[in-house]
């Protein structure tokens, strides 16, 4: 006998089988999406802890501020010293001078401000450039001295040059420009500063290797046993031997000084404002080829020919006049003093007294010793 029921019975199981393996599986997949999706936002949240993110990027325009505006910056130029260029007083730091010119600029703007500046006295100096930054509401003042060319050098008479002063700003270009006239002293020229404060400077007149000095100390040598003319060296070292080779070399310097006839005449009027504190001074070339000199020429000759000699001058200055001397020894204390305005007509003896003479006369305090190698060693070397 049949049995009808049995084959619907097995219909219904495979059925319920594979409808519940699609949901086991189902189930799976969307775990595994789950766990999968945590696993990369965890790597990404942990990667993103140890890499700092970048800053954002900007660009320069952006960034960048116009820059300040002309009519915040304020210029001033002057001229200390009324304008006055001493050659001779270019370098070296003198103690009473001043640059060729001082520029003031004001920033009255809320942001700094960048300033490029060149001066130049035209034909007369090289261009000297300066960039400085004024904070915002600064004033600030640049103090400006063109280094002077050989030209400046050569120069023999006090003239009226150019001084041209230009400042430009970044992205702006010129901002401010002024011409002024300034007058260019002549190289012989000194202005001796206030109690004589520049005097050290004379030691740029004391020229050992001009060709004039050299051709004194040349003539010189007639008037030395065998033509030696050994500055300080000798085979021994008595102070005594030394300060007795010292005086007959400085004897033999003032009789060649002597035999060329050399003599005294009134050189020292110069030009300018300073008239009362300057003065000009004859370089040996020219007190040598003419014969003739004052007080301060005679004296540099004299130094330049003992430092042509590897010796120590020194050019006294006391009020009204001036003599010279050298060290009796390397770094000796003592000193071989010499008036030469007694030339032509006096004795070696005669000078020494004159020297000594306005030694004693004049109170210490008044008496100015310019040693040449101290000056040397302050940088203050021959014009």
């Amino acid at each position: 006998m049949p049995l009808p029921a049995k084959p619907a019975r097995i219909e219904i199981t495979v059925h319920v089988s594979t409808r519940l393996a699609k949901i086991l599986a189902a189930t799976f997949l969307g775990t595994t999406l789950a766990l999968t999706g945590v696993l990369v936002y965890t790597w990404r949240y942990i990667d993103k802890l140890k890499t700092p993110e970048p800053p954002p990027i900007t660009t320069r325009a952006e960034n960048a501020k116009p820059p300040v505006s002309p009519l915040l910056l304020h210029y001033r130029l002057n001229l200390p010293g009324r304008g006055e260029v001493f050659p001779a007083l270019a370098s070296g730091s003198p103690a009473d001078y001043w640059p060729v010119a001082v520029l003031g600029i004001s920033n009255t703007s809320d942001r700094p401000a960048v300033q490029t500046i060149s001066a130049e006295i035209g034909g007369w100096s090289e261009r000297e450039v300066k960039t400085v930054i004024l904070g915002p509401h600064q004033d600030l003042k640049v103090n400006l001295a063109p280094v002077l060319v050989a030209r400046a050098f050569q120069n023999q008479e006090m003239r009226r040059v150019s001084l041209q002063v230009l400042v430009a700003g970044p992205e702006v270009g010129r901002m401010y420009e002024q011409t002024r006239p300034v007058y260019l002293h002549a190289a012989s020229d000194i202005y001796w500063g206030k109690q004589f404060s520049n005097a050290q400077f004379v030691a740029r007149w004391v020229t050992p290797h001009d060709g004039s000095v050299l051709e004194l100390v040349s003539r010189a040598r007639k008037w030395m046993p065998a033509g030696r003319m050994p500055g300080y060296n000798s085979a021994s070292k008595s102070p005594a031997r030394i300060k007795r080779q010292v005086d007959a070399q400085s004897r033999a310097v003032f009789e060649a000084l002597k035999k060329s006839g050399i003599s005294y005449v009134s050189s020292i009027f110069t030009f300018g404002d300073y008239v009362g504190q300057a003065q000009r001074i004859r370089l040996p070339k020219e007190t040598l080829s003419l014969n003739n000199a004052n007080c301060m020429d005679v004296s540099v000759v004299f130094a330049a020919a003992m430092e042509n000699l590897d010796m120590e001058p020194v050019v006294v200055i006391v009020p009204g006049h001036a003599f010279t001397g050298v060290r009796l020894g390397p770094q000796s204390a003592d000193i071989l003093y010499l008036d030469l305005t007694v030339l032509p007509k006096g004795t070696f003896a005669h000078a020494i007294r004159r020297a000594r003479y306005w030694l004693k006369k004049t109170p210490s305090d008044e008496v100015i010793t310019v040693d040449i190698a101290a000056a040397r060693a302050l940088g203050i070397y021959p014009m």
